[in-house]
């Protein structure tokens, strides 16, 4: 809200000086005080338009008049043809106000938001924020060299901020201990269990065959089987490609949207 106060004063360097009074300044559409040059996007509408349209259609035909042998005289012609029907129908048009209110100008909106993730991704988000999920450029980043077999290391230096609060990381002990093999895994089913399992601490989650490809799920499988942890299929049910690759398998049947049976029903 605006003071109503006609005069307010300021202790400058030389003197007193007085903020204009309120009846020289502009109020906007939206609320803003400007000063005495208006914001051209802000005052647009759809009389601007035709008045503007209005006199760029005289410059353009005026140019092929003055050079009538100068291809380039006809373009403004053109992109005064493509403003005109641009114009209308968004005059036309009931389903968007903003280019009812804005003709030409508002589609700029729509075309901002349809670049706003290249913007974002490219241009101002960081390689290390977390607001790209469920990964980091960083961590993508990582991901692609290691599938690439190239260095994934920077050496001298991290780009992450260690002094942040939940910041963690691992320090090399003195005195390290040996950790025994059988204290990294954990049995699954008591003495009254027919077939126990002894499953690894870390193991693979669940991610349906739908949401890879055939080579994802035949790696991870395979590493499954090399580093002798389980694989959860996800709710995609079991492919074939699971099984190729040797390792054991936690048959994911969540809500059973896609059915579980065998071949034979």
């Amino acid at each position: 809200m605006l003071r109503r106060t006609s005069v307010r004063l300021a202790v400058a360097t030389r003197g007193f000086h007085r903020t204009p009074p309120l009846s020289s300044l502009k109020m906007s559409r939206y609320g803003k005080v400007h000063g005495a040059l208006p914001d051209f996007i802000e005052h647009w509408s759809p009389d601007k338009f035709k008045k503007f349209g209005a006199a760029g259609t005289v410059v353009s035909l005026a140019l092929p008049y003055m050079y009538p042998t100068a291809v380039s005289s006809y373009i403004p012609a053109a992109v005064m043809g493509m403003y005109w029907y641009t114009g209308m129908q968004d005059l036309q048009q009931t389903s968007h106000a903003i280019r009812s209110n804005f003709p030409v100008l508002g589609n700029m909106r729509y075309l901002f938001e349809s670049i706003r993730p290249e913007i974002r991704q490219y241009l101002i988000e960081s390689d290390t924020e977390q607001s790209g999920v469920p990964f980091s450029r960083a961590h993508r980043a990582i991901a692609y060299q290691r599938a690439k077999a190239m260095t994934d290391t920077v050496p001298l230096g991290t780009k992450q901020n260690v002094y942040e609060e939940g910041y963690e990381w691992c320090d090399h002990s003195i005195w390290p201990k040996e950790v025994a093999a059988e204290q990294m895994r954990v049995a699954v089913g008591g003495k009254d269990c027919t077939q126990p399992y002894s499953a690894s601490l870390l193991n693979i989650s669940a991610m349906s065959y739908g949401a890879l490809s055939d080579n994802a799920i035949l790696a991870l499988s395979t590493g499954a089987k090399m580093g002798g942890f389980f694989h959860n299929t996800g709710e995609g049910g079991i492919y074939k490609l699971h099984l190729d690759g040797g390792a054991d398998i936690v048959w994911n049947i969540g809500t059973g949207y896609f059915g579980c049976r065998n071949a034979e029903g």
